[in-house]
């Protein structure tokens, strides 16, 4: 028998995905679209390192966090995001991404992707917004 619980997270899941599937984002057009612009890492988790690396050696731009983005929102993101709506992709923990999600709602960018992970941190993406 379902419970009440289940019946209202059952619930719950079907109005989101109600109310994403009526944004119409667009999928990108092929996978240099996909290709982050940087990658952003917290220092203080060996997988997220590990993630960091694999995208340093194909040449794409990696940045250290140690669970604070405000560094990196004032010396990089900031003055990026006003030039040109660039990619980002990370591994980092849910609190990080929010901010880093508020950020990006402010510069016209929204999160892409989001996976939350056995490790509990959260590996995502970020992009334009396309309207």
């Amino acid at each position: 028998m379902t419970t009440r619980r289940e019946l209202l997270q059952i619930a719950c899941a079907g109005v989101a995905l109600q109310s994403v599937s009526s944004f119409g984002w667009p999928q990108p057009a092929s996978a240099a679209a996909l290709a982050p612009d940087r990658v952003i890492f917290d220092h203080r988790f060996p997988s997220s390192i590990v993630f960091a690396d694999s995208f340093k050696r194909r040449g794409i731009a990696v940045h250290g966090i140690r669970g604070d983005v405000t560094a990196l929102w004032y010396d990089t993101l900031y003055f990026d995001w006003r030039e040109r709506k660039a990619p980002l992709a990370g591994l980092t923990t849910t609190e990080s991404l929010f901010c880093l999600e508020i950020l990006a709602r402010d510069a016209g960018m929204r999160v892409t992707e989001r996976h939350v992970r056995a490790d509990g941190l959260v590996s995502w993406s970020i992009g334009p917004r396309v309207v």
